[in-house]
């Protein structure tokens, strides 16, 4: 260079050490620069006959192709310098690394360089690629000495004359990026396919802040600056047996089974925060997961991390989940990993033969003693309402510690938006109902809770075992755990109740009075789509209805439940043998499951005679009588309603015997008849609809049976006619 002298290696800081990483770049810049001189001296250009250098491929002389043919292989850097270049460099070089040696800070050039285990060579070519990425005017020089205008990035071509060691071969080297490992792992996979050298976005992240950020499906997790988002409240034991494979040498697969929101990350999380670990969590849910756990391998390697891949479970046509496939696993681990631990993440066992060490610990679901204490861990000072415990809660959601948390993050927040000093029980059950997923709506229809005790009219003896019925959800923890009778019970703790009676007794109503206390939702199971004709569907069916019903923590209705709660007859054919089998794995349901389920049946004397001794209260519905009318004719008129002041409640009482629900469509059908004729409700809407109501079930009313009330029916008759 004749008019411009070269930037040079600070030679006159020799005896201080790098203070930042861009100082460290700069001397190497000077180092590159020398060496990119040196290259373009000895390039073989076209020729001194030729002028065209500034058109850089885009046209092509007769005399470059003449140069082209009789020009010799071009050879390495190294083998074609002088006595001279090479001492320069070789000089320039050691500045950098005595300065380098005298540094404190690990810079994430160097972090990386060793994490990797780059040899000079690869360490080289990720200066050159990064000096792409840093200063623009290395395009041009790249698309200069490439002789490509468009080639603004170095290639692999480029690199190997640039640092190929001297007494080996250009092949040799080249073949290097063709390979798959985690040197070529540090370049975008489709530009080094066209031999282009660019690194990847989460290398050049890493060269520049020493992290990662999360990425889709990608996050790190640093135990040194972190913390987990909440205590280990549970699961000490599992933290125990974690510590003490963490602490062993070796190379070890670790996988975590268990349900989707159980802990398995957050024990991880906790393993890094103990052990100052990092982590790189990986989700393969998505689209080419091979790909994302080669992205995630690179980032826990670039940050000194170990890999934890999640969500590796696969669903089949019907949307069941499997497994995670042993192709996918295999693949994982036959990727270079970073540490000599591997966290696999389950929803479901892994049935698999690793050529790794595996070891397999089952994450178990929450036990009411424990989610008791997630309860009282996550509300914390917040007090619930008089008359609801963290034990009824515990209970009621058989929750993983992730919905525990939700719901309670959730109902303290409310109450503290509200200005309230306790969470009241109707928010605390609507937050964690939020928490439920669930299919039940496919196979029933929720009942929206609209009555009260208030609401219940029926004998004093039937209504207190309704109360004790949901007692017995109420205090299922004191009698199980604190009085010690889960050890007598090991199965079958639900509560199930049969109501009996005629149609329109209050079976219904009552149903939903329990719910309401309860706090609980409610589903009337379609016994439509639970019974089928094909054989083993309606096992099929039922199963997923109890499945479904533990996920919601709801209260299952099965109205008219003879229809599949028949008796067993005696096998005469295949389809006796086939009922009878519905009947016994329906009896099997009904045992083991623990939540709450309410059958009614207008015909007891058809119910199996196996399911009384699995049923934990029957409520048997009497036909009401004149008072118990009266008083439900008075209870269904709304207390906004007009009334007239002739209406005799004991009379209508005491003539139509009827059940509760006919006497709901009376009031009704009288209250659509007083609109009508815009005014309040009366004795003759009441009489009227009453007879219509007789007449639907085929009932003649005489008119001398109505006394003293019969001109009502008259004088309406008149008065349409007058309208006529």
């Amino acid at each position: 260079m004749e008019e411009y002298d070269l930037r040079d290696v600070s030679y006159e800081k020799l005896n201080r050490s790098y203070e930042t990483q861009w100082e460290l770049m700069d001397d190497l810049f000077a180092w590159l620069d020398l060496r990119l001189y040196f290259f373009y001296q000895h390039h073989q250009w076209l020729g001194p006959k030729n002028d065209m250098r500034n058109m850089l491929g885009l046209v092509v002389s007769r005399e470059e192709f003449e140069h082209n043919l009789i020009k010799a292989a071009q050879l390495g850097l190294n083998a074609q310098l002088e006595g001279g270049e090479a001492a320069q460099l070789a000089a320039s070089w050691d500045t950098i690394q005595v300065r380098l040696d005298r540094s404190k800070g690990d810079f994430p050039l160097q972090q990386l360089i060793r994490r990797c285990r780059l040899d000079e060579f690869e360490a080289n070519c990720l200066v050159l690629a990064y000096a792409a990425v840093l200063d623009q005017k290395y395009e041009k020089l790249f698309a200069y000495l490439q002789d490509d205008i468009t080639q603004k990035a170095p290639t692999a071509s480029l690199a190997v004359q640039l640092f190929l060691p001297l007494e080996h071969t250009m092949e040799e080297y080249l073949s290097r990026f063709s390979r798959r490992d985690t040197f070529t792992g540090l370049f975008a996979a489709e530009r080094l396919s066209a031999g282009q050298l660019v690194l990847r976005p989460s290398v050049l992240e890493f060269l520049s802040t020493g992290t990662v950020a999360p990425l889709p499906g990608l996050r790190l997790f640093d135990g040194n600056q972190e913390t987990p988002s909440g205590p280990l409240v549970i699961g000490q034991e599992l933290a125990r047996r974690l510590d003490l494979l963490y602490s062993e040498p070796g190379e070890q697969v670790i996988c975590l089974t268990g349900g989707p929101g159980i802990g398995k990350r957050f024990q991880v999380e906790h393993l890094m925060a103990r052990k100052g670990g990092r982590c790189v969590f990986a989700s393969l849910d998505g689209e080419q997961p091979e790909e994302r756990a080669r992205e995630g391998a690179l980032i826990a390697r670039l940050t000194g991390a170990c890999l934890c891949c999640t969500h590796m479970e696969r669903q089949d046509t019907d949307g069941k989940q499997l497994p995670p496939e042993e192709k996918l696993l295999q693949a994982i681990l036959d990727l270079e990993l970073p540490g000599e631990k591997v966290f696999l993440l389950s929803h479901l066992p892994i049935r698999t033969q690793f050529r790794r060490l595996a070891v397999e610990l089952d994450v178990p679901d929450t036990t009411e003693e424990e989610r008791m204490a997630l309860f009282r861990a996550f509300l914390g000072d917040t007090p619930l309402e008089e008359g609801l415990t963290v034990e009824e809660l515990a209970s009621k959601f058989r929750f993983s510690p992730r919905q525990v948390g939700l719901a309670c993050r959730q109902a303290v927040g409310l109450a503290r938006l509200d200005g309230e000093r306790c969470i009241s029980s109707r928010e605390m059950h609507q937050c964690c109902y939020r928490q439920v997923v669930h299919k039940l709506g496919d196979l029933a229809s929720r009942v929206r809770p609209a009555f009260g005790w208030d609401d219940v009219v029926m004998p004093q003896e039937q209504k207190r075992l309704l109360q004790h019925a949901c007692g017995h959800i109420k205090f299922r923890h004191r009698v199980y755990y604190d009085w010690g009778f889960e050890s007598k019970v090991t199965y079958g703790r639900g509560l199930s109740i049969l109501f009996a009676g005629a149609p329109g007794t209050g079976k219904t109503m009552c149903a939903q009075v329990i719910a309401n206390e309860l706090n609980m939702e409610l589903y009337k199971i379609n016994i439509s789509q639970i019974v089928s004709k094909y054989i083993g569907e309606t096992e099929k069916n039922l199963q997923a209805v109890f499945t479904e019903a533990k996920r919601s923590n709801c209260v299952l209705f099965f109205d008219e439940c003879d229809a599949i709660f028949g008796k067993r007859s005696e096998v005469k054919d295949a389809h006796d043998r086939n009922a009878n089998v519905e009947v016994a794995y329906l009896l099997q349901q009904i045992e083991e499951h623990d939540g709450v389920c309410i059958m009614a049946t207008n015909l007891i004397g058809n119910i199996d005679a196996a399911f009384m001794r699995r049923i934990t209260y029957v409520v048997h519905f009497p036909f009401p009588d004149a008072k118990m009318r009266e008083e439900i004719y008075r209870r269904t008129m709304p207390a906004k309603a007009p009334l007239s002041d002739d209406i005799d409640w004991a009379f209508l009482a005491e003539k139509f015997e009827l059940s509760g629900g006919h006497i709901k469509n009376i009031v009704l059908s009288a209250a659509f008849l007083a609109a009508l004729e815009d005014q309040p409700i009366g004795m003759a809407h009441l009489l009227k609809a009453a007879v219509g109501e007789l007449k639907k079930n085929e009932i003649v009313v005489v008119r001398e049976e109505l006394r003293e009330y019969a001109d009502l029916l008259d004088e309406d008759q008149r008065n349409r006619r007058k309208s006529e």
